[in-house]
């Protein structure tokens, strides 16, 4: 006998996709996950661009990651023109994507992963009895919104951020207003790690590899790419690492590392990084280290990183002093051929790639974008696939099933679009 059952509830915003289950006798025999988003052919829109339009393009790609996608796309156009910024413009991108973050996570565990662990189907039903943990959010999700405009001129899709530093930088006067709400916002950062660690997760884990950019300042470090008890990987060298592909039937693209999937994420990014993060931040990692493997522990990371975000701005703010200066802009050689430049970056979901190549007049010639959704969709997939014989085992209903796995996928905080309107369970059984 075969039965379809399908998931609606869960749509919230915009996307689709499909889960197909096949379970025999008790056993799953297949987990196949089908994204339906339409095509947004932004590596096409791009070509033709001129090199100071690939930015403000490529931070439409997102509403909610608009910064880290611009920023993403600064960093490519620099490299290709040998382009070096200052210190000065390093930090304050580096601010501007740490706002960026902040307002990523909050939403994602607050708003979309809370609901499910409190007994509500989303969060005005679930603001009704915890209205204080709705308030902590928001007072959060402001914080975000306000460092982004400060440092970049607007909530979403940053315009004084641009090629070569930024085309106004803050007065000292905002910087001291924002550091203020900073300092405030650290006691709200702790109450969203003790909340998110109280919540009763599956013990559940995926074994897998965890890959994110490396050092210091993991947000904005694009050197090297590392991976837990790994060699490091060139940033520049990730192509011949990390392959795209596609499947039928699907629009999504999938990418796996020597035809195997691996994480990315807050998870592999604290995980990889946590001996520079502070003496608080920690000792809240060693809580995950516990769970190495569990993917829901990732909304644990998430609010350990809103935390160590806001430290880390504070350590900037307090410690420099920023005022205007001269913008290098891109030298073309009509006798050069092709310009080629990688930037990468740790979006909100894990490592982000823009390669982009210039012609000799410095419009795009070739766009390539990879974004840690497509990074992760294989080991979602596998995941699922390792997670059901444990529900099917706990004798719970087909709607708790659904519920748990959807639980799982908004672990690793696939795109909005995904995680917000995303299954339609077909559940085959014989």
């Amino acid at each position: 006998m075969t039965k379809t059952i399908s998931l609606n509830h869960i749509a919230k915003i915009e996307g689709h996709a499909k889960l197909h289950i096949k379970i025999d006798k008790g056993k799953v025999k297949d987990v196949h996950l089908q994204i339906l988003e339409g095509s947004r052919f932004f590596e096409g829109i791009l070509k033709g661009s001129k090199y100071n339009e690939v930015a403000p393009i490529s931070s439409r790609i997102c509403g909610v990651c608009s910064v880290v996608h611009a920023v993403t796309a600064l960093k490519a156009v620099e490299d290709a023109f040998d382009l070096t910024v200052s210190e000065q413009t390093n930090l304050l991108r580096e601010v501007l994507l740490i706002g960026g973050m902040i307002q990523s996570h909050v939403l994602h565990i607050y708003f979309l992963v809370l609901p499910d662990y409190l007994g509500h189907d989303n969060a005005l039903q679930m603001a009704i009895k915890h209205g204080p943990k709705i308030q902590t959010a928001l007072r959060i999700k402001q914080l975000g919104n306000k460092i982004v405009r400060v440092i970049a001129g607007r909530d979403i899709h940053p315009i004084a951020a641009v090629i070569g530093g930024f085309s106004r930088i803050p007065s000292e006067e905002k910087l001291i207003d924002l550091l203020k709400d900073l300092k405030k916002a650290k006691k709200d950062a702790l109450e969203a790690i003790k909340l998110f660690k109280s919540l009763k997760y599956p013990r559940f884990e995926k074994k897998t590899e965890y890959f994110s950019l490396f050092g210091e300042h993991p947000f904005y470090s694009d050197k090297i790419i590392t991976c837990v008890g790994h060699r490091c990987l060139p940033r520049n060298d990730y192509r011949n690492h990390f392959k795209e592909y596609f499947r039928e039937g699907s629009t999504a693209e999938f990418v796996v590392k020597d035809g195997k999937s691996y994480t990315v994420g807050a998870l592999a990014r604290v995980l990889d990084n946590r001996y520079f993060f502070s003496k608080t931040s920690q000792q809240h990692v060693k809580f995950i280290e516990k769970q190495l493997f569990n993917p829901f522990y990732n909304n644990i990371a998430q609010a350990i990183e809103i935390y160590e975000g806001i430290v880390r701005c504070i350590e900037i703010l307090e410690n420099n002093k920023f005022c205007e200066e001269k913008l290098h802009k891109p030298v073309l050689d009509k006798r050069k051929k092709k310009y080629e430049g990688t930037g990468a970056t740790e979006a909100p979901r894990g490592m982000l790639f823009h390669k982009f190549n210039f012609d000799s007049k410095g419009y795009c010639t070739y766009a390539d974008i990879t974004t840690p959704t497509s990074q992760n969709l294989q080991t979602i997939e596998e995941a699922i696939l390792e997670y059901l014989p444990m529900l099917l085992s706990g004798n719970l209903s087909k709607t708790q099933i659904k519920l748990e796995i959807s639980k799982l996928i908004r672990a690793y905080d696939p795109c909005i679009s995904c995680s917000t309107h995303f299954l339609e369970i077909e559940w085959e059984e014989s």
